[in-house]
């Protein structure tokens, strides 16, 4: 006979059967999507190549599950910082599932800082720094400018954050030394002039230093000037720092006298001005005027010189030479003898009409040495023929042993002043080729009459009785 099981173990198995079949039936007979791995948020590098991460989700129980179809809305653009929203619709059948994810592309990546392989110097009584440092950013590019620069001891730390919080820091050991010296720069011109007799005005000089900044106080200017006598004076300034680092500059002075043209003898400058007149004339005749220095123009009757007549009576009322140099400036004039001839009395007639003087002092266009003449003399040879017929004439012709390089040569107001200064040395007489129709010759004429004038040249015009200056004949 057959025990049978105690009433409390019935009771606690009906129990237990109550519970395990709603769960047997949830997990075998009930079917829902399962979700694995699916990250609701996650995060992806700046400038990478983003890959999806949509989990694995199927359709079943744990025990059996059916692959689902996934629909991907949304997109990621990891060039742009920031959270991109993705929708992945899962299908099965009629079923359907929605998950959400964020994609956040962040920039996790810090700045890379650059300072050039050098001896880092600093000031010894300065604290603060700024070395040439570069720092790239791979997502915000150049942000050197704000790179942080400190002293920390003996070293100097750079530092720079970018907009997403990444730190970047380097240091490099520095020499607290002043090797460098310091720049000092003269207030006014470098070459001054001063007149016989009159008053020099100092005008100093700024001083900076890369540590100490303006120490202008402590120039020291060495040389003097004598105004009683006219010549070339030179004044040196000298600045030195706390680290005896020197620096100087110099100053040109020129003491000059006042021209003095009547005088018998000495070295000679004349200054002969072609082409004219026009309309820079004028102003050179008041820089003349200013400096009481006689001059010749070489006047013609060409185009650009119509308006301009008064200029040739102001220059001859004043005291300068009115001379010849060609009606036309056409070089068919070096035809033949009589053609040069009609266009000289052309030009000398006008002069006469203006001035009341008949002019007898000459130059020739392109000079006596000229080659251009040949082009339309026939194999005449005749500047060889002219330089005896204007004398036989009783003209006197005028070449010149120095040129202005203003026919062709330069365009600069300083090559003008450079050539015709080069060109003084140890002669007795120069006579000076310039154009008054090119304004940046003009301009060079105020520095080289004072330039000579310190030197001791007399500057005259030219006359009948001036010494010859004539070029060999090339024709």
């Amino acid at each position: 006979m057959k025990e049978k099981l105690p009433m409390t173990i019935l009771l606690s198995l009906g129990v237990l059967g109550i519970i395990l079949i709603p769960v047997f039936i949830f997990t075998v007979v009930l079917k829902d999507f399962q979700v694995k791995d699916f990250k609701e948020v996650i995060e992806v590098p700046f400038n990478t190549t983003f890959k999806e991460d949509k989990g694995n989700v199927c359709f079943g129980n744990k025990f059996t599950c059916k692959e689902t179809t996934v629909i991907k809305t949304g997109e990621v653009d990891t060039s742009k910082l920031g959270d991109y929203k993705l929708i992945y619709t899962y299908k099965y059948k009629d079923k359907t599932l929605v998950k959400e994810q964020i994609v956040k592309v962040k920039d996790n990546e810090a700045p890379v800082i650059t300072v050039e392989d050098k001896d880092f110097k600093v000031c010894p009584n300065k604290r603060d720094v700024n070395f040439p440092v570069e720092a790239i950013d791979d997502y915000e590019g150049d942000i050197s400018s704000r790179v942080e620069q400190t002293l920390e001891g003996d070293q100097v730390l750079f530092k720079v954050s970018d907009s997403s919080g990444n730190v970047a820091k380097i240091t490099r050991e520095v020499n607290f030394i002043d090797d460098e010296e310091p720049t000092i720069t003269l207030n006014g011109d470098a070459t001054l002039y001063v007149k016989l007799n009159g008053t020099y005005q100092e005008l100093g000089a700024k001083a900076t230093d890369n540590c100490e900044g303006d120490i202008s106080s402590k120039i020291e200017i060495e040389g003097e000037v004598d105004t009683t006598k006219s010549g070339e004076y030179t004044l040196t300034y000298r600045i030195s720092d706390s680290s005896d680092n020197t620096k100087s500059v110099t100053r040109k002075i020129y003491v000059y006298a006042q021209n003095n043209y009547s005088a018998p003898t000495g070295k000679s400058i004349y200054l002969t001005f072609d082409d004219g007149p026009g309309p820079y004339t004028e102003k050179l005749l008041d820089v003349l005027k200013k400096y009481e220095v006689p001059a010749t123009f070489f006047v013609t009757n060409q185009a650009l010189t119509k308006g301009y007549d008064a200029m040739i009576l102001r220059a001859y009322q004043e005291g300068h030479t009115i001379g010849l140099h060609t009606n036309t400036h056409n070089y068919n004039i070096y035809t033949n003898v009589d053609t040069y001839f009609d266009d000289l009395y052309a030009i000398q007639e006008k002069v006469k009409r203006i001035t009341g003087y008949t002019s007898m002092i000459i130059r020739f266009p392109g000079g006596s040495s000229n080659t251009i003449s040949k082009d339309y003399d026939g194999g005449a040879h005749i500047m060889s023929e002219l330089t005896k017929a204007v004398e036989a004439k009783g003209f006197r012709y005028f070449d010149w042993n120095v040129s202005s390089g203003d026919a062709g040569e330069t365009t600069s107001t300083a090559q003008v002043v450079k050539n015709i200064t080069s060109s003084l040395g140890s002669g007795s007489t120069y006579v000076v080729l310039q154009h008054d129709i090119k304004g940046f010759s003009v301009n060079a004429v105020e520095e080289v009459i004072i330039y000579a004038l310190a030197r001791g040249y007399t500057f005259r015009a030219l006359t009948m009785d001036s010494p010859t200056m004539h070029h060999r004949i090339n024709n």
